[in-house]
């Protein structure tokens, strides 16, 4: 710890991680500063050298390949609330982005990555991440590797911060179904998905409110198809679409319970 902090902007993720292995526990990574700053302002923390990784460009971005969605770590909540992509695949992620406190400050400077290496109770983007089944890319000194966020934040042996980065947020759309998506079951049936359990393994088979039978005549009555546990004759999902793509279906019938 230092009153004389020094300071170090590497040129590239795999730079910073060397940074971090050699500079030792007096090191720290700073992007947003919006959790480390408040720490070093009140005088609970005090580095001895700041490792800027905030213009690293291969932290940043949002991106969609082979229905996985990738967010750089260095993606701000601003950029989570208005990102096109992210509002039509993630919009419970893009949503919760909007209520982060601490007004534009906050939004327009605090990072993804800095949001769950905080690890923080309270912060509003890893719940949904979580909800989502999300994966992190994790940068170490032996080498890049996957994990689900579920994992990460459930351990402190992997020393993010000080000892490796975060460089992207992985959300896999495969098999994974928002709610309010509108579903064509292998039976001919089509309806709503109304609720997803928290267990990733689990999101093929959410729970649908059928709004159409096999004949294509809208359903009035309530009929609740739990995929996980009574899949039935033809309860997979085949075919999935947003209410407004749907011909045919009355969309007051798709009113999510």
């Amino acid at each position: 710890m230092s009153l004389h902090p020094q300071y170090a902007r590497p040129r590239n993720a795999a730079q910073a991680v060397e940074l971090l292995g050699g500079l030792g526990a007096g090191a720290v990574v700073i992007a947003g500063g919006q959790e480390l700053m408040p720490h070093v302002n009140y005088g609970k923390l005090m580095p001895s050298v700041y490792v800027d990784i905030g213009a690293l460009p291969e932290l940043k971005g949002v991106s969609e390949t082979d229905g996985v969605v990738s967010i750089g770590a260095l993606t701000v909540h601003r950029e989570l609330q208005k990102n096109a992509l992210v509002q039509k695949s993630l919009p419970l992620l893009s949503y919760a982005a909007s209520l982060v406190g601490g007004g534009l400050q906050v939004h327009n400077r605090g990072t993804v990555g800095g949001n769950i290496v905080a690890m923080h109770p309270l912060y509003d983007i890893v719940p949904p991440l979580l909800a989502l089944g999300a994966e992190v890319e994790i940068l170490a000194a032996g080498g890049t590797r996957r994990a689900a966020l579920a994992a990460v934040i459930a351990e402190t042996s992997h020393g993010l911060g000080s000892q490796a980065l975060i460089v992207r947020v992985l959300v896999n759309l495969l098999g994974m179904y928002p709610l309010g998506s509108v579903v064509m079951l292998g039976s001919g049936e089509v309806g709503v998905v109304y609720h997803n359990s928290n267990d990733p393994r689990q999101f093929e088979t959410p729970w649908v409110r059928v709004v159409r039978d096999a004949s294509g005549t809208i359903v009035k009555k309530t009929i609740i198809r739990n995929l996980a546990e009574h899949p039935g004759p033809g309860g997979k999902i085949v075919s999935s679409a947003t209410a407004d793509k749907l011909e045919g279906l009355d969309a007051a019938s798709l009113v999510v319970l």
